[in-house]
């Protein structure tokens, strides 16, 4: 059980990531490329073309300079240099497409069609684009005393101490950014230029550069377009902005755009745990071959996974002895920790989960969950996740005072008995206090998407699982009804994101028809139309790329 434990937990590591779905950063194949107002593709890594697209840095005033986006695209067996290109817009903030689009090479094509070309691009300040910031300088040892001052695990409202010391360390960490961009020369001091409004910008601006260099009027290009997590912000606000410039748009796995640009996020709190509640009914399916914590009713399971969660709040393990390992804890924050990570992948990481639950009740060696609250948390800072957020939510942060805070965390304690206290500071919603973005009027969402927009020139389709405990479908449906024309397709499945799910025959089928034209019936008689279940947790293999 050590090694499978061991090896699923890394791979749960590797999928726990808030920055972004399936995706990595890549080098390779973009050194050599010169960045362009053309765009200009140069064959890259194996059977992809690569370009560094050259943007303003910012859009409404030229003298300020240039950046550039780097983009990969992936061509379709039965497309063209004109057939429509679908963009991936990956999730994040922080999460880069190039990667992304690596990551879905051998399956792209059967998802959405091969008719196509698909494409993604890492977004300004992420992955190898230009603008990024170290807010540490380099400084490892700055970088990991700030996250041991701040990130101190689950927030308990009944101890004072735990409730301010994350409160007011939190501001260290915007001063430590907003003096990286302060110091910077050249054009580091145009870091907190990545907002969201700036990517949609930047979207357009490819949009325009591929109609042209097809021969087509720029003018009236349209995106197309595939947006998972974070992703389905930056379609949203494309869509608020540039409502005419819809040409098809899927959104997967649906952030309630109005709480991002507020830093308020309560929806994602609302089926939490509906999916552990879930882990426990497909944990007592399974039968005890398949899950390692099975009891003889779903009522046992659930007693004795709360049972082993409150003997860990009161005693943590000690883990000494252990080879490549420094004395540590087993504590509550790894174990609350790993429930985050495996709501975000139930395939992959229910199993582990059961594994991890049976070890802490049977009380056999749990070194290897060892550090896991920390091997998710601040030690792997992205900069880019919180540069870019922080600077979206700026003049309308719901989280600034201590009161705030406290609030914030008495409403995650209340929603969600089994991640509620850690979702505060693993989402890091806190931390924007301390940034002082100055920006121009063009880099600011100018009015939360929170009233029913102009039709878009093709609807909007949104699309979820029927749990998702990262972006639940409540917010699917909250954004489809700022969207007039729009729909939601539901797939019967559990998880963050249909794509990385694996979706269905049922879901890919309506996709593909959406990319052709034609729009989901939203219900047959009153209700709704959901795709059934394809994958199962505990009886099925997750269905990564391959």
């Amino acid at each position: 059980m050590k090694l499978r434990l061991e090896n699923a937990l890394i791979l749960a590591t590797a999928l726990g990531c808030k920055a972004s779905t399936n995706s990595t950063n890549s080098t390779g194949g973009f050194e050599t490329i010169v960045p362009s107002a053309n765009l200009t593709w140069t064959p890259c890594y194996d059977g992809f073309s690569c370009a560094k697209l050259q943007v303003p840095i910012d859009h409404a005033n030229a003298s300020v300079g240039t950046t550039f986006i780097p983009w990969m695209k992936l061509a379709g067996k039965n497309a063209t240099a004109k057939s429509p290109s679908i963009v991936f817009i990956p999730g994040g903030p922080g999460g880069g497409g190039t990667g992304l689009l690596q990551s879905y090479k051998n399956i792209a094509g059967s998802m959405l069609g091969e008719q196509y070309n698909i494409v993604s691009f890492d977004p300004r300040g992420v992955g190898i684009s230009d603008l990024a910031v170290d807010c540490f300088a380099g400084n490892t040892s700055a970088r990991e005393t700030f996250a041991r001052l701040h990130s101190t695990g689950v927030t308990n409202l009944t101890e004072t101490r735990t409730v301010e010391e994350q409160f007011y360390s939190s501001s260290i960490y915007g001063e430590w950014c907003n003096n990286a961009v302060a110091t910077s020369k050249g054009k580091g001091a145009y870091g907190y230029y990545v907002t969201t409004p700036a990517s949609v910008r930047d979207l357009l601006s490819f949009v325009e550069a591929n109609a042209r260099l097809v021969g087509e009027d720029p003018s009236k290009a349209k995106l197309w377009a595939y947006g998972v997590s974070y992703g389905t912000v930056v379609g949203a606000t494309f869509a608020s902005m540039f409502p005419d410039r819809v040409g098809r748009m899927v959104l997967d796995g649906v952030v309630n755009s109005d709480e991002y640009y507020r830093n308020n996020w309560k929806d994602n709190l609302d089926q939490m745990d509906e999916s552990m509640e879930a882990f426990v009914t497909y944990c007592h399916s399974a039968g005890p071959e398949k899950c390692s914590f099975w009891g003889p009713s779903p009522a046992n399971i659930t007693a004795r996974m709360d049972a082993a969660i409150e003997r860990l709040q009161d005693n943590p393990v000690p883990v000494s002895g252990v080879p490549d390992k420094l004395p540590t804890l087993v504590t509550i924050s790894d174990l609350k920790a790993g429930f985050i990570s495996s709501v975000y992948q139930p395939l992959a990481v229910f199993p582990v989960l059961a594994d991890v639950l049976k070890l802490l009740e049977v009380g056999g060696d749990p070194s290897v969950f060892a550090g896991f609250y920390d091997s998710q948390g601040l030690l792997n800072l992205n900069d880019a996740t919180h540069i870019i957020r922080c600077s979206d939510v700026y003049g309308r942060n719901n989280i600034t005072t201590l009161d705030d805070f406290k609030s914030y965390v008495e409403f995650t304690t209340k929603t969600s008995k089994y991640m509620g206290d850690l979702f505060p500071i693993w989402v890091g919603t806190v931390m924007c206090r301390g940034f002082q973005p100055d920006l121009p009027e063009g880099f600011i969402v100018e009015d939360p998407i929170s009233e029913p927009q102009r039709n878009t020139s093709f609807p909007i389709l949104f699309t979820t699982n029927t749990i998702d405990a990262i972006t639940p479908p409540v917010s699917a449906r909250k954004m489809s009804s700022r969207f007039p024309g729009s729909t939601v397709l539901y797939q019967d499945a559990i998880g963050h994101t249909v794509i990385n799910q694996g979706g269905s025959p049922c879901y890919f089928g309506h996709v593909q028809a959406y990319f052709q034209g034609q729009m989901p019936s939203p219900s047959i008689g009153n209700r709704t139309v959901t795709c059934p279940q394809q994958y199962v947790p505990f009886i099925d293999i997750q269905p990564l790329p391959a």
